[in-house]
């Protein structure tokens, strides 16, 4: 064979070989970006029922819509409002809000938001609608921010059996939910709780609860970003008892110099969730009855 024909044969089987490779690499669908940049729009609609001894219960009412970029779609309700972050899986975890910004600006996320409008909350016969106002909602290490529609704290009377949502334009209401019962905080460590009780928790915190199968509990220290946050499983028994290890209380932030320990406040609740036919899309409908404790815990 010639130098020529040499040549030319080689240039054939190079071209013969990438076009089988070219082949290979387009003859099936490629696998995702795990970092490609998703667009994922949301509306959320929380009703809140504040429940403390000695005072009238109170209601709170939060809705926006959303507009979430970024490589996956976050707990928005929870960054907006931590009081509202999902429950761990099982057992107890560790919370930390500007933990949870943090990982959104490392992740390259972002979320706008906008005031759920016309939207109205009642909770029985004859009692006025409660209608959430358009507040600017505080920049969050840019990004998150806009405006949300919120009604602060407004006494009741009474405990709603129920709860109606009402659209801009409609008589009737589009979406019905029983608000949820409260779990009763029996024991703490042992003994009767009481507001400003001093607990040793040097082996752990121990709860006891009365009708709280799927509820959580939650330790939430005074001016922290911090708090520990458990669940109840849904199959408990009427009597429950919440452990949480002292590997998590130590995380607690420490209370100032000279003072016995960390002024935290104990707080069960329960979540119910539905889906509200509202306008253009829908919104996810999340009611919460809660209440709170004041003690200081010595991890």
């Amino acid at each position: 064979m010639s130098l020529l024909a040499d040549l030319r044969a080689r240039a054939a089987a190079a071209a013969l070989a990438a076009g089988v490779l070219a082949a290979a690499c387009d003859g099936g669908p490629r696998p995702p970006d795990a970092q490609a940049t998703v667009s994922v729009a949301s509306a959320e609609l929380s009703v809140r029922f504040d429940v403390a001894e000695g005072k009238p219960p109170t209601v709170s009412v939060l809705g926006f819509r959303a507009s979430t970029a970024g490589p996956d779609a976050p707990d928005v309700l929870g960054l907006v409002d931590p009081l509202s972050a999902a429950a761990p899986d099982q057992g107890c975890a560790l919370r930390d809000v500007d933990e949870a910004t943090s990982a959104l600006v490392a992740r390259g996320s972002s979320i706008d938001l906008e005031e759920l409008t016309g939207v109205g909350v009642a909770f029985g016969p004859g009692d006025p609608l409660v209608r959430p106002f358009p507040r600017l909602f505080p920049d969050m290490a840019g990004v998150v921010g806009g405006v949300v529609a919120e009604a602060a704290p407004q006494p009741l009377d009474l405990l709603p059996e129920r709860l109606s949502v009402y659209g801009a334009d409609s008589e009737l209401p589009v979406a019905e939910l029983p608000v949820p019962s409260l779990p009763h905080l029996s024991t703490a460590n042992g003994a009767a709780p009481a507001g400003g009780m001093r607990i040793d928790a040097s082996d752990g915190l121990s709860l006891s609860l009365t009708g709280a199968a799927g509820a959580l509990v939650e330790l939430r220290p005074y001016g922290a970003t911090v708090a520990v946050s458990c669940v109840v499983p849904t199959n408990a028994s009427t009597e429950a008892v919440v452990n949480i290890p002292h590997a998590l209380l130590v995380h607690l932030p420490r209370a100032r110099a000279g003072a016995w320990g960390v002024p935290v406040s104990v707080e069960v609740a329960r979540r119910a969730r539905a889906r509200a036919p509202l306008p253009p899309s829908g919104a996810r409908l999340s009611v919460e009855i809660r209440s709170a404790l004041a003690v200081e815990l010595r991890p």
